[in-house]
């Protein structure tokens, strides 16, 4: 079954202009003028199909997207070569230079830098994008394309019951009466709720209910990722498990990097209550706490359970090691070779052992990509981290999403 995002109506608006200057001797026929042509096209979080017309055969213009995202200014840049019909398509034309450089429709987004915003809600609401094609300092030709936030069609409320750090999010139109996936949400070493809740927007933004939970950081919670009792995530699965419209036999949970290990521990544990886990840079195996790993990270009825220092030249318990084998459903995993904050591929390989049936596993392995994959694809936020390489993280990114809204279609019945 399609998911909810792909029934709707595509979410762009255009504004696009006539030809505002045209150069002597090499400007377009009059029959057609310089003009950028934008299309929706299908997929998670509705990528676009971008072509410039009307440019004039060999030409050298640049294309230049700006944006305004709570206060702050994001931008890209690319120079292009025209074909001998005067037109690029940048799905399939490679700028010259520019903040991306590979062929890529959605490069004037994903490659933005500038200042990020501070709270990753921004990335949810609606925004506008100026694209301007220009050859030198002359303007030829611009569009303005509202992007539809993630968070649009979405209705998030914040839950407290039985002393959650909680967020509902469910889509608009959600209704109890087609029992529907749902997803718990929780991100990584951050802690606190910001990012889980982004997610869950984002899950719900595709048509599923998620409650994005927190686990430490929080007031109540461990001020650090270390004895965090594993009953808040229980609560936080039981409660989704309560809500009208949740389809008991179709839950997965979602962590991000520490987050993740969760994720597949519950999923590996608790089977009658979690179908499967989505676990992007995360590991199979419950690590020792941060930044004291000589305390465990997690305690269940009040003990600390067998931690894995993350050590190449310490192997983990036994006891550490999340047994993937007695996961019901679908498992998504995903890494870049280059992230700079733990071996995240070598780890995803690690997990990968103890699958009894590995086509059950969705995995993304990026060569070059960096940590930051679970955020949605296409947003505005810049991409850098130290030996990362920004559209190999941006791929990941998508890879990983498509891999999620499928396996969450798939499980629509």
């Amino acid at each position: 079954m399609a998911s909810r995002r792909r029934d709707h109506v595509p979410a762009v608006a255009l504004l696009l202009t006539a030809s505002l200057l045209a150069l002597a001797g090499c400007s377009a026929s009059p029959e057609q003028e310089p003009a950028i042509e934008v299309a929706p096209q299908d997929g998670a979080f509705d990528p676009l199909a971008i072509t410039l017309t009307g440019l004039g055969a060999g030409r050298e213009v640049r294309l230049v997207a700006t944006t305004e995202l709570e206060g702050s200014a994001m931008s890209s840049r690319a120079t292009f070569v025209a074909d001998e019909d005067g037109r690029v398509d940048l799905a399939t034309t490679a700028p010259t230079e520019g903040s991306w450089t590979t062929a890529d429709a959605m490069g004037p987004f994903w490659s933005m830098t500038g200042t990020s915003p501070s709270s990753p809600d921004a990335l949810s609401v609606d925004h506008d994008v100026r694209l301007v094609v220009s050859v030198d300092d002359d303007v030829l030709t611009e569009a303005v394309v509202e992007r539809r936030g993630y968070g649009a069609d979405v209705d998030v409320q914040d839950v407290t019951d039985d002393g959650m750090v909680a967020a509902y999010a469910v889509p608009t139109d959600f209704t109890a009466d087609d029992p529907t996936p749902a997803v718990l949400v929780f991100s990584g070493s951050d802690g606190g709720l910001a990012y889980a809740r982004a997610a869950a927007t984002h899950l719900a933004a595709l048509g599923y209910p998620a409650l994005a939970i927190s686990y430490f950081k929080s007031p109540g919670q461990p001020p650090q990722l270390e004895n965090v009792p594993v009953e808040t995530f229980l609560t936080g699965l039981a409660w989704l498990r309560a809500q009208p419209g949740v389809d008991l036999a179709r839950v997965f949970t979602f962590g991000v990097s520490r987050g993740g290990e969760m994720a597949l521990w519950l999923a590996a544990t608790r089977p009658d209550e979690v179908y499967g886990a989505f676990a992007p840079t995360g590991a199979g195996r419950l690590g020792c706490g941060y930044p004291n790993g000589q305390v465990s990270a997690w305690t269940l009825d009040g003990v600390g359970m067998p931690c894995a220092e993350y050590r190449r030249d310490v192997a983990p318990p036994p006891e550490a090691l999340v047994d993937g084998s007695t996961i019901v459903g679908p498992t998504v995993l995903a890494c870049g070779t280059a992230d700079p904050v733990w071996v995240a591929c070598p780890l995803l390989t690690d997990a990968m052992t103890r699958f009894g049936d590995p086509t059950r596993v969705r995995s993304v392995v990026q060569e070059d990509a960096g940590h930051y994959i679970a955020l949605a694809p296409y947003l505005p936020v810049s991409l850098d981290e130290s030996g990362a390489v920004p559209a190999a993280t941006h791929q990941a990114r998508v890879e990983f999403w498509n891999a999620v809204e499928e396996v969450l279609a798939e499980a629509h019945h």
